[in-house]
Formats: structure tokens, C-alpha cells, sequence
């Protein structure tokens, strides 16, 4: 027989729950002498939508909601949201956790590492019915730490306190109380006004107890610890073929976000920062495997050819993937608020050859970032279809802004085999279910999609835009043609006077760049574009980066750089076995970049008897 649990017991468990973890369930707010209602409140009640209204573009929205019991919400370490930086989630707690495995998977103790008097921590409730909303916070403050002056704020009314010493099972003795007057959707926020000892922070905020005649009907709003990556993909219904594409990139929020155009070999794209201007840099990585992947074929590994700065180094990653990326280049210190970039694929054999650009706000002008080759197996890339995301890097521990609403906006357009630009009309996109994603079509054309918040939509599928916008400037059939210039333009390379210890490498040069300069590098196997170098902090755990290094697949020999000019030059490459076959390649290196030559050569030197 299967016996029922046993009520009597239940409450003592919850309290020995609460001694253990360190934060209290009953509290008592000494101030008003008003006692909180028992039991856990929303915590035993997994959350689920409810339809609440209309926003202000006349879209229906739900909320997503843990509805109070016995009038009584617990604010925890788990269930709000914080600014980046201000504060850090620790410890486990014994406290009930239901059915948001999705939306945060630790059930966390307290916040702590609470330094800054910038940003803030959050909880977002669901008020339907007017009255007053009373507050008891738990905290473990030590003798140090005692003094730090909060303010706490609710419908539209803030309250400063300060911070005595305490225990996580006695309550700070603030008198917190609240009138709403206006139903709907509230925030809880506490900001630290004042630190008394910046070095240990506020203390540990472990809970906050919600309880009063406003709590009847209301519920606990929920959201994903960060927002969940939103994508979309673009393209135009009169292009059915192109191999080059430009988009403009813009963000619409106040917050920080990664947001991307994927493209067959990764990621090419920027991120922005909070006043919504980008990095000022750029990510073009071309992965080689998945995080477990295996360690491909030196032939079949992305590889690149170009960069648009001489600081910029050719590098990798390893976190996630693995593969080859640009560092220590900056190419955009002016931040742009539109980051505008284009994509060109050029196809031979096996590969498929990528051109990134940018436009350079400050000249006006399209400027090189990279230039990567993609193993493809034979099968040419005929059409680039540009992709995108949107989303917010980091664990839960120290990134919580799933509240925060992230929406960019962009605009495309491709280029047809009439030689001529053709606006993107058409924005593909989908959602399963209602999620705090969205994405629509704006009154100017642009393709706008966003993640986070409290809200949840249905999805619908965007328009296509109602008006065409004139060419903008970075259109012009003179800027085009930028869309096709590397650092410098090669002639032809080839292998001279070959000998049994010694060889010529001819360079002929119809534009070097100014201050331009040439390497050789060359060894008994093709290394392609990989010369030894450092490898960078995700690199180092990642089999890809650490291959690259190795002795038959990086060059094992380079000459020192001499100067290179138009016109013919040469570099004598000494000390070579007889009877070996050398493979080769150059690096030219000028003020505009940085190129290594497309395809490895290779010559054969003669036999020690031959005459040198």
C-alpha cells in the first residue's frame, strides 16, 4: 500500500531545507510586524503561459508565469536576472526547484561578488490586482560588510536601505512596502548605491520573501537565464544564383549582443556593444571540426590567404569548434552603428575561396578583412544565401539578461549575372511554438528579429518589404569594383635555376603595395598557409590549432623578408638537399595587408653530381 506523504513532517523538512541552504522561507519583517505567509510560494509550481495583452505594435503576447501560493512569491538566486558584471551566482541551494530545467538548470543559493554600484539585480511579477506589496530580504552580511546602502524599487516607487549585520535566516529589518495602483507587469530591482567595503561587496543576497494584498492572483514572470539564439536567412525571389552578397547590420537595444551572418564556412560578423555601435572588430572564422571532432586531412583544412591590415596575424580558435581566424586587428576603431559587409566566393577544384569585406565609414571606401579557403570536395559553391543570429554568450552563473529584449536589424542585397545589385525580399524564419523570439518586417524594409524579454509571441511569418529603397553608396558600380582588390596582385611565381643544393623563387609583380615586402616558405611537404606561431588561449586544448603546428603540417623553413617591388623579383632559397622535392609559397606583406600566394609550387633539385 502506498502511503501518503506526511503533512506534519513537511514544514519542518522545508525549515531544516532552509537552515541547510542558508536562506529562510518564513520570515518576519521586524520593522512592520507584519509575519509572511508559510510554505514555498510559487517554487513547487512549474511555470506555464498565460495570455496577458497587446503591446504597443498590436502583436499578442503571453507571459510566462509561477503563480503565487498563499499570496507569497520567493525571489531566488535562480529565478531573476542581473546585469552583466554586477553580481555572481554560488552555492546550492535545498529550496524546491520545479519544472524550469529550461529556462536555468542550477538551483543556486545566494548571489554574491556584489562590487558594483552600476546595474542592477531583477525579478519580474505579474500584479492583476492593485494593493500593497511587502518585502523581507535575506542576506548574510558580515561585520565588514555592514553599511552598504541599497536601493530597492517597484512600480515606479524606490526605497534606500541600508545593510546591517546579519545571518541568512534573519531578514535585514527594513520596512519594504509598496502601493500598486496600476495592474500588470512589475519589476523588483536593487541597485548598491554604496559599497562600505568594495573588496568583499554587499554580502550574499541568498532570498527575498514577497507577501501582502497585491500577491492575491499574481505570479512569478519567468525567462531563460539568456536569451536563446534567434535566426533568420535572406534572399532575393529574382536572384536564383549569386555569388557575392552585401548586408547591413544594425542593433536596437541598450544591451551587448553577438549577432552574426552565418555563411557556408562559419561566421562572418561583429558584435555590439551597449550603445549600440559595434566592437569595432570582427569574427570571420572557418571551422575545421565540432568540439570532439577529429583532426581533418592537412588538404581538406580551411585555411587563409589574406588579411586586410599588416598587424592583423593569422591565427585559430578552439572553443566550440576549431579552426582559423584573424587576431590583433582592429578594423573598425570608429564603432560604426551599421556595420555594413559583404561576401564573394570564388570556386577552383576543391575549394571554395571567400572574400570578406567592410565598409569603411571614415574613407568611404570597401577595405579587405580576410580571405579563407574552404575544402570543398569537388562540389563548387554556386550560391551564397546569407544567414543570421542573434544571441548572448555565457554561463549562468555570470550572465543573466534574459529580460533584456535584443533585436537587430539588416538589409541585403545580392548580385545577379546582370552585373547589377538586387534588393533581399525575402526573410526566412520559423518558430516552433510561442517563445520570447520575434521577427518582422519594419515600415523602412529592413528585416528586424529579436530574443529576450519577458513576452512570448506566436510566430508569423515576415512580409516582404513594401518599398525599395534607392542604391545606397557602397552600391556604386565604382565601389563594386573595390569588392575585387586584394593588398597586392600577383603576376605569376615560379621556381628559377634550380640546382642541386639551391633555387630562385621569380616573382613577377603587377602591383607589390607600398612598403612591400616577401617571405618564402618551403619544406618537404605542403603546409599550405601554416607557418609555426603561438597559439592563443582556446587554441591551446583544441587537436585542430595544435596540428597546425606540427612538423609536416606547418613549413618547416622561410627566408628572411626582402624587399619586393613591381615588376620581377627574386628569392634565393640556400642549403637545400639534392634530389628533393621542395614545395612553396609566398607571403608578400605591404601597408594594406597581408597575401600569401593561392597555390603551393613545388620544384625538384638536381643531383649532387649535376653542376651547381
Amino acid at each position: 500500500m502506498i502511503k501518503e506523504p506526511n503533512v506534519i513532517l513537511l514544514p519542518a523538512l522545508l525549515l531544516l531545507s532552509d537552515l541547510l541552504s542558508g536562506t529562510t522561507v518564513v520570515g518576519q519583517d521586524f520593522v512592520s510586524g507584519e509575519r509572511a505567509p508559510g510554505g514555498t510560494g510559487q517554487l513547487q509550481t512549474a511555470p506555464a503561459l498565460f495570455k496577458a495583452g497587446v503591446d504597443d505594435q498590436g502583436r499578442h503576447y503571453f507571459l510566462n508565469g509561477q503563480p503565487a501560493k498563499n499570496s507569497r512569491l520567493i525571489l531566488t538566486a535562480s529565478n531573476g536576472f542581473f546585469d552583466n558584471g554586477t553580481c555572481r551566482a554560488g552555492g546550492e541551494s535545498l529550496l524546491p526547484k520545479i519544472g524550469d530545467d529550461s529556462l536555468i538548470q542550477p538551483n543556486f543559493a545566494y548571489l554574491d561578488q556584489w562590487k558594483k554600484t552600476s546595474g542592477t539585480i531583477r525579478w519580474h511579477l505579474w500584479l492583476p490586482k492593485p494593493g500593497t506589496l511587502r518585502m523581507s530580504v535575506n542576506m548574510r552580511v558580515s561585520g565588514r560588510q555592514a553599511g552598504s546602502q541599497l536601493t530597492v524599487s517597484l512600480a515606479g516607487k524606490s526605497q534606500t536601505v541600508t545593510t546591517l549585520q546579519s545571518l541568512p535566516d534573519t531578514p535585514q529589518p527594513w520596512d519594504l512596502a509598496f502601493d500598486v495602483t496600476e495592474p500588470g507587469e512589475h519589476t523588483v530591482s536593487l541597485t548598491a548605491e554604496k559599497i562600505s567595503d568594495i573588496d568583499s561587496g554587499v554580502g550574499e543576497l541568498h532570498s527575498i520573501n514577497v507577501f501582502g494584498a497585491a500577491l492575491k492572483d499574481s505570479q512569478l514572470l519567468r525567462a531563460r537565464w539568456r536569451p536563446a539564439a534567434v535566426h533568420g536567412s535572406y534572399s532575393c525571389s529574382k536572384v536564383k544564383q549569386s555569388r557575392m552578397w552585401v548586408m547591413t547590420t544594425r542593433s536596437m537595444c541598450e544591451f551587448s549582443s553577438y549577432s552574426p551572418i552565418t555563411t557556408p564556412f562559419g561566421y562572418y560578423g561583429t558584435s555590439f556593444e551597449a550603445d549600440r555601435r559595434t566592437s569595432g572588430g570582427f569574427n570571420f572564422s572557418m571551422w575545421a571540426a565540432g568540439s570532439r571532432g577529429k583532426v581533418p586531412p592537412l588538404d581538406q583544412m580551411p585555411h587563409l590567404l589574406a588579411a586586410g591590415s599588416p598587424q592583423a596575424e593569422f591565427s585559430g580558435f578552439g572553443h566550440e569548434g576549431s579552426g582559423v581566424k584573424l587576431r590583433e586587428w582592429i578594423p573598425m576603431p570608429d564603432r560604426p552603428k551599421l556595420c555594413v559587409q559583404a561576401l564573394r566566393v570564388e570556386s577552383d577544384g576543391n575549394y571554395d575561396t571567400y572574400h570578406g569585406y567592410f565598409w569603411d565609414h571614415p574613407t568611404r571606401r570597401w577595405k579587405l578583412y580576410a580571405v579563407g579557403r574552404k575544402w570543398n570536395g569537388g562540389k563548387a559553391k554556386e550560391h551564397l544565401s546569407p544567414g543570421s543570429f542573434c544571441e548572448i554568450p555565457g554561463p549562468p552563473q555570470v550572465q543573466r539578461s534574459g529580460d533584456r529584449v535584443r533585436e537587430v536589424r539588416r538589409r541585403g542585397w545580392c548580385y545577379g549575372d546582370d552585373d547589377r545589385w538586387h534588393a533581399m525580399d525575402t526573410f526566412q524564419c520559423k518558430s516552433k511554438e510561442p517563445s520570447n523570439k520575434f521577427w518582422y518586417t519594419t515600415a523602412e524594409g529592413e528585416f528586424a528579429m529579436g530574443t529576450g524579454g519577458m513576452r512570448y509571441y506566436d510566430f508569423k511569418q515576415p512580409p516582404a518589404p513594401e518599398t525599395q529603397q534607392a542604391l545606397p553608396e557602397f552600391l556604386t558600380p565604382e565601389a563594386t569594383r573595390q569588392l575585387y582588390r586584394l593588398p597586392a596582385e600577383i603576376n605569376e611565381v615560379k621556381a628559377i635555376n634550380v640546382a642541386s643544393t639551391s633555387a630562385a623563387i621569380s616573382l613577377s609583380m603587377t602591383r607589390a603595395g607600398t612598403n612591400s615586402r616577401v617571405e618564402v616558405y618551403y619544406g618537404e611537404s605542403d603546409c599550405m598557409t601554416f607557418a609555426k606561431r603561438k597559439l592563443h588561449g582556446t587554441e591551446r586544448n583544441s587537436a585542430v590549432s595544435k596540428s597546425t603546428q606540427a612538423d609536416k603540417r606547418s613549413w618547416s623553413h622561410s627566408n628572411h623578408a626582402v624587399p619586393l617591388k613591381d615588376g620581377k623579383n627574386q628569392v634565393i632559397l640556400k642549403d637545400l638537399k639534392p634530389e628533393t622535392t621542395y614545395y612553396y609559397r609566398a607571403l608578400i606583406m605591404n601597408d594594406e595587408g597581408k597575401l600569401w600566394t593561392f597555390k603551393t609550387k613545388s620544384f625538384r633539385t638536381k643531383s649532387a653530381c649535376c653542376h651547381q
